[in-house]
């Protein structure tokens, strides 16, 4: 397809792929990040019309983003306090956007909003919209797309309702069956007063709160409930999303999926934050994992008070979702009073960078810059916001990090409390090659949230989750970005849909939003010449509980050999090599060892061998 400057108004689908040729920028310029509030039209005010009279109220507000209108550029929704109505900025396609809350019914006006979030929870194709609140009932409001520009509250036939303050929300689908669920992040209030942090989603549009039956109900010993931001994320890479909660006060939670509905609390010395408050997921070190990564308070002062104020941690997963505590190898714990935070690569180097905001009402956070710690890629960041333009030192809460002039780098939007927010464009970050990605999913999981994408160019392997989860009081979009510095093509795009199944691209052009739509015919391209006749297709079902198809594609007649093997690199069953043809071929696994018995629950190694090649997955045995 031709390239051009800009996306067309609607992005087309060619069998598997959408690509809008965005040509990546040419810039000699060194990198840096411009204000373009103003000029880009996002100018609002955040506040309270009787002041910061609260906890609550000095740390509330957010934003949102998500292509609420299905035209291909990513639109943002704003909280602003009682001082005026909620905002949403619809992209224009030109660099600007038009608040266009009132037409679609989204104002909110005089409500004390947080935690704005945009997820297809009722999975007919269009982006929904969930806001949190404060003080004042209703304290969260669900809003159905009607997917002709507006929405319709529909909190009262969802049966999602709350006393409780709701600063942050995160959807994904913990139980598997197909739909969205919500969790919820309440600080502040009383333990055991139906506490209400997850929500099944039932399939008929409405919620049943499920604390209790899954197991979620330790936030420590506390008296209060200090959860601050949610995040639905599969970090022992078994295949069932986990639930990890940043929380204020020592009580930072990680919920590993058991994978029959319930959850077992994780328990390690390396989870070490004392007040927790903002969060983000992501493989940081390109290892194959999700690391996970919480804001915290580091007073330069060190003032004596109640407040423990050791920085920020940074838990690195060491597989299989065991963490340690990396922050201060990485060099990511002076980051003052830390609120919501985001790993993206903002220069395109095929490394995540980390990105969070700050601020206090108190003399010493009063003015705390942002913090942008560049990944050095040898697991090591260096800070560097105040030289690339990017440290503002307002009252930061929420953050978006998001390409909204979809010019191939990721651009910042900063919601601060009781202050204006800040917009700020990369620019300079599109110097290096980069893509983006979005998938279209068959079922109610539209957006397939919670599916993996591995990109491979260059010679590194970069992984990224998709999620609709919360920063704190903000999320990023429901889209994958990958920098891949020099490398002009991805030699191999592997997207792992959340039900297990697995797709393949191989040369796949660079500079280019990409959407993968798995209801067009699937065409995988062949092999290049000079490439691997052999190429590994994944499991399926996988997870499982009785066995799998172990899937590959040859382009050329060879001998295969099969075999899986434990955690440990025992082998556990062999297939007796034959020849195949040409073409996409399984071998079907029933789950048992050599002699017969069922293997044990637990993540097994499968290895195909021919023509030459030896390829590895992963297949999950559950209990």
């Amino acid at each position: 397809m031709e390239a051009s400057l800009r996306p067309p108004s609607s992005l087309r689908t060619l069998s598997l792929t959408v690509v809008a040729g965005l040509a990546a920028a040419s810039s000699a310029q060194a990198w840096s990040f411009t204000d373009v509030t103003v000029p880009a039209g996002v100018s609002y005010a955040h506040g309270y019309l009787t002041g910061l009279t609260s906890n609550p109220r000095q740390i509330a507000g957010g934003a949102a983003v998500g292509d609420y209108d299905g035209d291909g550029w990513l639109d943002l929704y704003v909280v602003a306090g009682d001082v005026g109505p909620n905002r949403l900025f619809r992209n224009r396609g030109d660099g600007t956007f038009q608040d266009v809350a009132p037409e679609a019914g989204v104002a909110l006006t005089g409500r004390l909003g947080c935690g704005p979030t945009f997820a297809d929870w009722d999975g007919d194709g269009d982006a929904d919209l969930f806001v949190g609140g404060i003080e004042t009932s209703p304290r969260c409001t669900l809003f159905r797309n009607e997917g002709d520009g507006t929405f319709t509250d529909v909190t009262t036939a969802s049966g999602v309702s709350t006393t409780h303050d709701t600063f942050s929300a995160s959807f994904g689908d913990y139980d598997r069956d197909g739909d969205l669920d919500l969790a919820l992040a309440h600080w502040g209030v009383q333990k055991f007063t139906s506490p209400q942090h997850l929500w099944r989603n039932n399939g008929d549009g409405t919620f049943t709160a499920v604390d209790a039956a899954a197991g979620v109900t330790d936030f420590g010993s506390l008296p209060l409930d200090f959860s601050f931001a949610a995040n639905l994320a599969d970090v022992n890479d078994d295949g069932w999303p986990d639930l990890l909660f940043a929380s204020d006060f020592n009580t930072s939670r990680i919920w590993i999926n058991d994978g029959d509905g319930t959850f077992s609390l994780y328990s390690s010395s390396a989870l070490t934050d004392e007040n927790a408050m903002g969060s983000t997921v992501a493989d940081y070190d390109n290892d194959g994992d999700l690391d996970w990564f919480v804001s915290c308070i580091w007073d330069p002062n060190q003032p004596t008070s109640r407040l423990l104020n050791t920085g920020n941690r940074l838990y690195r997963n060491l597989g299989g979702g065991t963490f340690e505590n990396a922050t201060d190898a990485a060099g990511v714990r002076f980051g003052y009073w830390g609120w919501a935070a985001s790993f993206v690569d903002l220069d395109n180097d095929g490394w995540l960078d980390l990105y969070h905001v700050n601020g206090w009402y108190h003399p010493t956070f009063t003015t705390d810059p942002c913090r942008l710690y560049h990944n050095n890629g040898d697991g090591t960041f260096t800070e560097l916001a105040a030289e690339v333009g990017a440290a503002h030192n307002g009252q930061g809460r929420g953050l978006v990090c998001f390409d909204y002039d979809r010019d191939g780098d990721q651009d910042l939007f900063l919601a601060n409390n009781s202050q204006g927010p800040v917009l700020y464009r990369n620019d300079g970050g599109a110097a290096h090659h980069w893509l983006d990605i979005r998938l279209r999913n068959t079922g109610a999981n539209r957006e397939a949230v919670g599916a993996r994408i591995r990109v491979t160019a260059g010679g590194m392997t970069q992984l990224r989750e998709l999620r609709a989860g919360s920063n704190f009081v903000s999320q990023d979009p429901c889209e994958a970005h990958f920098g891949l510095g020099s490398a002009d093509v991805a030699d191999r795009v592997e997207i792992t849909w959340p039900d297990g199944d697995v797709s393949v691209l191989t040369d796949v052009d660079a500079d280019r939003m990409l959407t993968v739509d798995r209801t067009a015919t699937t065409v995988t391209p062949l092999p290049a010449p000079g490439r691997s006749a052999l190429e590994l297709l994944g499991a399926a079902p996988n997870p499982t509980r009785s066995g799998a198809a172990l899937r590959f594609r040859l382009t050329a007649r060879s001998p295969v050999r099969v075999r899986v093997l434990n955690a440990a690199g025992q082998p556990v069953r062999s297939f007796s090599a034959r020849d195949f043809t040409p073409g996409e071929h399984t071998v079907a696994w029933d789950g048992r060892t050599e002699s017969g018995v069922r293997a044990g629950a637990g993540v097994y190694f499968y290895e195909v061998e021919a023509a030459g090649s030896r390829v590895s997955g992963k297949v999950t045995l559950l209990r």
